[in-house]
């Protein structure tokens, strides 16, 4: 082998060394830009936690959360309280206590995550919870209010949820024996 193409050799052994170096390096970071990346675009400034209130605008009171992201304001009703199921006056004072429970639940990031409704002494009672299958008499669970009247627990609640939270079809009692609903689904920008 010739002196020439002993040293061609040795550049070309060399370049593949630095490429594979430069290959290497840029593996490791890629993923780093990437995650800078996709930070610095969640900036948590354009979206603010909701806030969530009783609005009484209309004849049946709502507890609406009311976020802003990127200098628009959305308002999505979690809850109605109609008159089928509370005199106006227990609409009024349900709605409140609610939206202000509701808003702690949210400002504390607890766990609870849906909502759900059984019958306890002889009551229809709509709580919090923190996962499917739990009820409303765990020491966990978060009583939101009680219904009076002998309404079946999950037609009353999916009666009472807004659009966003209810699901596709509404409950059957030879289907379900408890709805649950996320109450932070994860379309929501917080």
């Amino acid at each position: 082998m010739s002196v020439y193409s002993s040293l061609k050799l040795g550049q070309v052994k060399e370049e593949i060394i630095m490429n594979a170096k430069k290959f290497w390096l840029s593996l490791g970071t890629i993923p780093i830009l990437v995650g800078n990346a996709v930070a610095a675009s969640i900036n948590p400034a354009t979206a603010t936690p909701a806030n969530i209130a009783c609005k009484t605008d209309n004849n049946t009171p709502r507890a609406i959360a009311t976020f802003s992201e990127q200098g628009t304001s959305k308002e999505i009703a979690i809850l109605s309280f109609p008159a089928q199921y509370f005199s106006s006056q227990a609409a009024i004072e349900h709605c409140q206590k609610t939206a202000a429970t509701l808003q702690a639940l949210y400002s504390k990031k607890s766990g609870a995550k849906y909502l759900t409704a059984e019958k306890l002494n002889a009551r229809t009672v709509v709580c919090a919870v923190e996962r499917r299958g739990m009820g409303c008499d765990r020491d966990s669970a978060t009583v939101l209010f009680a219904i009076d009247t002998k309404a079946d627990p999950s037609q009353a609640l999916y009666d009472m949820l807004g659009d966003e939270f209810k699901q596709a079809h509404p409950p059957s009692p030879r289907t379900v024996s408890r709805i649950y609903s996320n109450i932070q689904p994860s379309w929501w920008p917080w």
